[in-house]
């Protein structure tokens, strides 16, 4: 496999914010980067360990104790599949719901979040880990998008 290196400009399309941000994170170390001639570049893997960041990350299972409650034990999960033509329209639709993920509400819980896209079949997978309330309201969020477009 091809590993693919992208500017900060590209970067920057890719998460609609300004070069300058890019490059702001890149010196408080969010984004991790190499310099190649006078050029930062991005790897693909560090491009996608910050845009998953805390959220794919930070999961772990917990430990139960044998008092804990069942809602508490009740671990679920959820791929939403978009047939989607364009890579930058799935690529709007995850930046939407990293937003959303970004205000989460402390009665999700532990959450994770994955996107993935798949040029061959211009599929994009949406896959989801959490607690009964983090999916129920992520799939909240799925359908007010899809009444939005």
């Amino acid at each position: 496999m091809e590993q693919r290196f992208y500017s900060v400009e590209e970067i920057a399309g890719f998460l609609d914010l300004h070069p300058k941000t890019v490059r702001r994170f890149i010196r408080e170390g969010k984004i991790k980067a190499r310099k190649i001639g006078r050029a930062w570049k991005i790897h693909q893997n560090d491009l996608r360990e910050y845009a998953h960041g805390e959220l794919a990350n930070g999961f772990e299972e917990p430990g139960f104790s044998p008092d804990t409650k069942l809602y508490d034990r009740i671990s679920v999960s959820a791929v939403i599949e978009i047939h989607e033509g364009s890579q930058d329209e799935a690529s709007r639709i995850s930046n939407s719901l990293i937003a959303v993920l970004n205000c989460k509400d402390p009665s999700w819980g532990k959450s994770r979040y994955d996107f993935i896209y798949d040029p061959d079949t211009k599929k994009a997978r949406f896959i989801l880990y959490g607690s009964p309330r983090f999916l129920s309201d992520i799939l909240k969020a799925f359908e007010a998008f899809a009444k939005g477009t």
